[in-house]
């Protein structure tokens, strides 16, 4: 289908004039950005590039911590376990549940 014909018979005058029959309103199409990245959406481009820098930050972290005698993260999960404090350490384990078959 022919979007000019059928805005011209619709009432429309043509390329230059606006959609509105009193003439108000913008004459030029609206344009717009194509994303040319592989970004998703609202991504900025400078996050994109450092997104391994955790990596590099406990990279560091662990290599200061070497020859001064305290004791790391990971020996100290070993010895406490894991269930020993972080985010799953408040959780508590409760009777089993029975099956209904």
């Amino acid at each position: 289908m022919d979007a000019n014909a059928y805005l011209k018979k619709l009432g429309w005058k043509g390329s230059g004039h606006s959609l509105d029959h009193q003439g108000r309103g913008i004459r030029k199409p609206l344009l717009i950005a194509h994303k040319q990245d592989q970004l998703g959406l609202g991504t900025k481009k400078a996050a994109h590039k450092t997104d391994d820098q955790w990596w590099l930050r406990a990279f560091d972290a662990s290599l200061k911590t070497i020859g001064t005698g305290e004791e790391s993260t990971l020996s100290q999960i070993r010895k406490n376990g894991i269930n020993r404090g972080g985010l799953y350490g408040f959780f508590v384990r409760g009777e089993d549940l029975e099956g209904t078959i």
